[in-house]
């Protein structure tokens, strides 16, 4: 009987994770160990995950020059079906997206109504 490495262990483990279809971590998986997880199906696959992270970066591009990326702040906003529409339909005829518009209706807004 061949003994396995702890490589070969850790592969065969994550090959049958992933034929079992429990690949994907659920609402439940802790941040951490999903990262985890998925670094370590990557590598099991072959992929170099240092230069993939290096190559991809990390979160969104900031909204300002002398800012870090991914810490621009995020605003959620309710609105009316018939108002969410409008905007959508406005935001694609002008070619943009809706955050792109919504910024620049928020930037006019306090052009217009800011007291002198």
């Amino acid at each position: 009987m061949t003994r396995m490495t702890t490589r070969q262990l850790r592969d065969a483990e994550l090959a049958k994770w992933a034929e079992d279809g429990d690949f994907v971590p659920g609402p439940e998986t802790p941040h951490d160990e999903a990262r985890e997880m998925s670094r370590a199906l990557l590598e099991a696959a072959g992929v170099d995950v240092t230069a993939l992270a290096e190559r991809v970066g990390r979160g969104r591009p900031t909204l300002e020059a002398r800012q870090a990326a991914g810490v621009s702040p995020l605003w959620q906003v309710r609105a009316p079906q018939a108002l969410d529409s409008q905007i959508r339909q406005q935001a694609a005829a002008e070619g943009r997206t809706l955050s792109q518009l919504l910024r620049d209706a928020a930037s006019e807004y306090l052009v217009r109504h800011t007291a002198a």
